[in-house]
């Protein structure tokens, strides 16, 4: 793989040029044996021309589509430089994704192979058309991975690499979609390449920063923001074991950077807010006043000699539990962070940069900075991208990383592509510094029958903050008033409301209504009468992706939501006509 003979705007060229430059320093981290493992970029190098060279022998060609469906693990990583040097392109599928859509993924993107984790995973996909064949790593990959390769099929790898331009396909993104059956998103190499030089535009990363990865590598925030701009500038990451282990992952790894959804900064707080609950009264009243210097001191700079006491007595301990110490920032991307949470993090002295963007715009088009940082925005635009707000107050974006369009779907890309602008779906709104505030989702919007219009995400997102809720989704479009379905946290709520059982049968418990109630009437009283929750129903279980309620990353599928539960929501407008602003059940 000669490094000079590749395009250098394409991603092999930038990973050729970085293992020959960085031979001996180690790319990656993975826990295995008990124990973190190393490896070099001479051995990731190593391990992509013998599974590229063994693809050339499979038989994929220039242009041909290979599926990669597995959990976070090295050989995803390796496999996906593989497939893009033998001139292929890597289409990336979600392990949790259900048997019919990945087959559907399979059939739509005309795929010739498939790569899967282990024999459980490759059991959703079936060889039929053009798809000739399913390996998986456990066993296939591994054993390319061991093998000398042939010197003909190297041969045949280093031409194929050095045939690469800048504006062929590197890969096909199939959007989890809110509605519909899934798009592929067509990004070429440059996409890649130039996104990532933009946020090296905006963040001041290099060889000396240490990544966590725990997002899925099949979402476009991981694998470009979380992965690739960490290759191009040099740095090191370190594979998480899971969700279930980040806090002891991070503790372990002491990361510099690390990118997130809000999500899980959510259940971070949580748990924060959980645990202090549960100390003795002047523990907590040092631990609110403490963050309460914190969050003046981060909006204003001032209170300093009480931020300084506040920082050794409880803001500095806190940090160092949450980050492992040594945390430049946290990025949040991919839905809206809740307020709340943004400013708990700042006032502990941890800087949470939220940005925005989307799989079309091979994510990231805006983003707050360590320097230039406005709560409640997603920052601005990063260089070389332009925004624009049109009358109705959508979000088009012009980026460096705009799609090339949806993969055999015309319709679909003259809908979203415009002139060079991508139509983000999103409204928003910049302000005179040019910092951009997403308001709602343009399809999302409720229009209730009276003609008012109401942004559900904003009233979602203000309930749960509240530790005791877990999701909530809006209902209104078309109908007399608002109303909401509730998930609560169960365990939370149950201790909240002195309950014990089964959710199933605690729906309707008064206890358990009133706690949400609460919190619905201190919502409500921030509201216009039209917009306000007139009623609620708790629901006993989290909505889920095999059901078709919920995208992979946890994005909520209204339509396919209103559908399931439609004779619940009938329920909640057979009811007489609520009076006033005030929620009920």
């Amino acid at each position: 793989m000669e490094a000079e003979a590749i395009s250098e705007r394409t991603t092999v060229g930038v990973f050729a040029r970085q293992a020959e430059r960085l031979a001996d320093r180690v790319i990656l981290r993975h826990h295995q044996d008990g124990g973190w493992r190393e490896l070099k970029w001479s051995d990731l190098r190593d391990l992509v021309i013998r599974v590229g060279a063994r693809l050339v022998e499979e038989g994929v060609g220039a242009g041909d589509r290979v599926i990669l469906m597995s959990e976070n693990r090295v050989e995803w990583l390796y496999c996906d430089l593989a497939i893009q040097a033998s001139g292929g392109v890597t289409v990336p599928v979600y392990p949790s994704t259900p048997p019919k859509t990945a087959q559907h993924i399979a059939e739509n993107s005309e795929a010739v192979l498939a790569i899967a984790s282990d024999a459980e995973m490759a059991g959703k996909l079936q060889a039929r058309g053009a798809l000739r064949k399913v390996v998986t790593m456990d066993d296939d990959v591994k054993a390319w991975a061991e093998d000398e390769p042939r010197a003909e099929a190297v041969k045949e790898l280093d031409a194929r690499s050095a045939g690469l331009r800048p504006d062929d396909l590197a890969s096909l993104c199939y959007t989890s979609g809110t509605t519909g059956e899934p798009k592929g998103v067509m990004l070429a190499h440059r996409n890649f390449v130039d996104a990532a030089h933009s946020c090296l535009g905006a963040f001041d990363l290099g060889p000396d920063d240490i990544s966590l990865s725990f997002l899925p590598f099949s979402h476009v925030l991981e694998r470009i923001n979380g992965i690739f701009v960490g290759m191009v500038a040099g740095g090191s990451t370190y594979l998480s074991r899971g969700v279930d282990r980040l806090a002891e992952d991070i503790a372990e790894v002491r990361p510099t950077v690390m990118v997130s959804v809000p999500r899980v900064y959510e259940k971070m707080h949580g748990l924060v807010q959980q645990r202090v609950a549960g100390q003795p009264p002047w523990i907590r009243l040092l631990f609110h006043w403490s963050v309460g210097v914190g969050r003046k001191h981060s909006r204003t700079g001032g209170a300093r000699l009480r931020f300084k006491l506040a920082d050794r007595l409880v803001l500095r301990p806190l940090r160092e539990r949450l980050t492992g110490g040594r945390l430049r920032f946290f990025v949040s991307g991919g839905a809206p962070l809740a307020r709340e949470v943004e400013e708990f993090f700042w006032a502990s002295g941890v800087k949470i940069l939220q940005g925005w963007g989307m799989t079309e715009t091979s994510s990231g088009a805006t983003s707050n900075t360590e320097t230039a940082h406005k709560f409640e925005t997603v920052g601005r635009a990063l260089p070389g991208v332009e925004l624009k707000i049109v009358e109705d107050g959508e979000i088009l974006v012009k980026s460096p990383g705009n799609m090339l369009g949806y993969f055999r779907n015309e319709a679909a890309t003259r809908e979203v592509l415009e002139d060079g602008w991508v139509r983000t779906g999103d409204i928003g709104e910049l302000d005179e510094d040019g910092f951009l505030k997403i308001t709602d989702r343009k399809k999302d919007l409720i229009k209730t029958a009276g003609g008012k219009y109401v942004a559900p995400q904003p009233l979602e997102a203000k309930l749960q903050e509240d530790a005791a809720i877990e999701r909530v989704v809006v209902i209104g479009d078309e109908r007399p008033y608002v109303t909401a379905l509730v998930v609560p946290d169960w365990e939370r709520l149950k201790r909240q409301a002195g309950l014990s059982g089964d959710p199933e049968k605690l729906v309707t418990d008064p206890r358990a209504v009133a706690v949400v109630q609460k919190r619905v009437d201190a919502l409500n009283s921030e509201l216009g009468s039209w917009e306000s929750i007139k009623y609620f129903t708790l629901l006993p279980a989290d909505f889920t992706e095999e059901s078709g309620e919920i995208t992979p990353t946890l994005k909520v599928k209204r339509r396919a939501i209103q559908e399931h539960y439609k004779e619940t929501i009938d329920r909640m407008y057979q009811r007489e006509k609520p009076q006033g602003g005030r929620g009920s059940h």
